[in-house]
């Protein structure tokens, strides 16, 4: 009796997976036919666009994309992407600005310099776009890592700063606490044995690349309500074409990140960004953010998740517009 119930017990568990794989596979196709009319053709960068090369100190090279010409506005995008993501602003806010996009260093076109990946070499690249581009009156915009990136420069950079830089928009980003304090050690471990792996050249992100069902949800994950097919392609396209030592590299990094410190130092206006449905950096982290901002607002968008320029292009760039366009009246006020 106890055998028979045990084939029986194992037959519905393996029913049961059987059907959460057709079940996850009709999402996924479902998924991948879903079209946003609004949307899908701003994810492809306009022909317009123009490229240029940065070396920095250490020998990196620093891709850069730029379209459009008036007030700066640098974008600075997270792990495992590139610039290309943020092809809906170079759509939507060239008309009134000159924006540059960097990719960091191992993801896009920028290759590693002696000095590595990681926040601090990563703030310090920022300053050389700054000071090679010659921007002045710019308004930076750190997206998910880009932002704890952004911190480590308003905190490192204090003086360029506030003689470059008039705005700051930090979105879809966190604080502190990217890995919950009692999970510290655990994820200090996990992170030398991918080293170690991406080293033997055993690359441990395989299951971001192909087409695969779980490659698909991976990049699901990184969106609010009903997501464009093509978006959710986009992002599961740039996650397979990073630099694996990069991503590993970069991830161990901020496992110890901590950019409250530097908030709590900076007085430039901001802008805090966040979708409702972020599984990845909650509106909980943007909510610290501000607080400890001396000068920002807070904007949560309903139903968006982690990827907002793809999945709320339009209204991005509007709150990106406005927030760029008070602090010219605030600067044409005060002169």
């Amino acid at each position: 009796m106890r055998a028979r119930t045990s084939i029986v017990a194992l037959g519905l568990a393996v029913s049961a997976a059987a059907a959460g794989a057709v079940g996850l596979s009709k999402s996924v196709e479902t998924l991948k036919t879903r079209t946003k009319p609004l949307v899908d053709p701003l994810l492809e960068l306009p022909d317009d666009v123009e490229s240029s090369e940065l070396t920095t100190p250490d020998g990196a090279r620093i891709h850069l994309i730029e379209r459009g010409d008036g007030r700066p506005i640098l974008l600075v995008h997270g792990i495992t992407i590139s610039s290309e993501v943020w092809a809906p602003q170079m759509h939507l806010l060239a008309d009134h600005y000159r924006v540059v996009a960097m990719d960091l260093r191992g993801h896009g076109r920028s290759t590693v310099g002696e000095e590595g990946v990681g926040r601090r070499v990563a703030a310090s690249d920022i300053a050389n776009v700054i000071k090679s581009l010659n921007l002045e009156g710019l308004v930076i915009v750190g997206h998910s890592m880009g932002g704890m990136i952004l911190m480590e420069f308003a905190g490192r950079y204090s003086k360029l700063l506030s003689e470059r830089v008039a705005g700051l928009v930090f979105m879809d980003t966190a604080a502190s606490g990217v890995v919950p304090a009692p999970f510290v050690p655990v994820a200090r471990a996990a992170g030398k044995v991918l080293a170690g792996r991406v080293e033997a050249g055993h690359p441990p992100l395989r299951f971001l690349n192909g087409d695969s069902d779980f490659a698909w949800l991976v990049a699901r994950l990184g969106f609010g309500s009903a997501p464009s097919g093509r978006a959710v392609a986009q992002l599961r396209e740039l996650q397979a074409g990073a630099a694996p030592s990069a991503v590993v590299g970069s991830g161990v990094d901020l496992i110890d990140h901590d950019g409250r410190w530097a908030l709590a130092a900076t007085t430039t206006p901001s802008l805090v960004l966040v979708g409702s449905r972020d599984v990845l950096t909650p509106v909980r982290q943007a909510r610290k953010i501000a607080r400890l901002l001396a000068n920002s607002r807070l904007e949560v968008l309903a139903g968006a998740g982690h990827q907002l320029m793809q999945e709320r292009p339009r209204e991005v760039s509007r709150l990106i517009d406005e927030f760029a366009s008070s602090l010219a009246e605030t600067n044409a006020a005060g002169s």
